[in-house]
């Protein structure tokens, strides 16, 4: 009963722990991060879960690789909607400038 029951704990941890599960495509800032291995406070368990606990954290190393990744490629993609922005920021000022409108929006003041 036991062993059947760490059994689930171990797969419920290992759903919950794969980085990109939970995540859509196309929308950044999703990186989940592994969840750690459990590891029992008891030497009995210990001794009798051990090879479940080795593969739990091998795979915990592989997802912190792939989270890692992921949250290289959501840096990326964020760094270059900033530049996107930016550009239409400045397209923004120089057309209230323009315009002459600058004294009369928020973006005359200093933040």
């Amino acid at each position: 009963m036991i062993r059947t029951g760490f059994l689930m704990w171990v797969l419920a941890s290992c759903l919950w722990s794969f980085p990109t599960l939970g995540q859509r495509s196309g929308i950044t800032g999703n990186c989940l991060p592994p969840e750690e291995p459990f590891v029992p406070g008891d030497d009995t368990s210990l001794a009798q879960y051990a090879d479940l606990i080795a593969e739990d954290f091998e795979r915990y190393f592989a997802a912190s690789s792939e989270y890692f990744s992921c949250m290289d490629a959501t840096r990326q993609i964020e760094f270059e909607r900033a530049q996107q922005v930016s550009e239409r920021h400045r397209q923004f000022l120089a057309r209230i400038d323009r315009l002459g409108l600058r004294a009369k929006t928020a973006a005359g003041q200093e933040p």
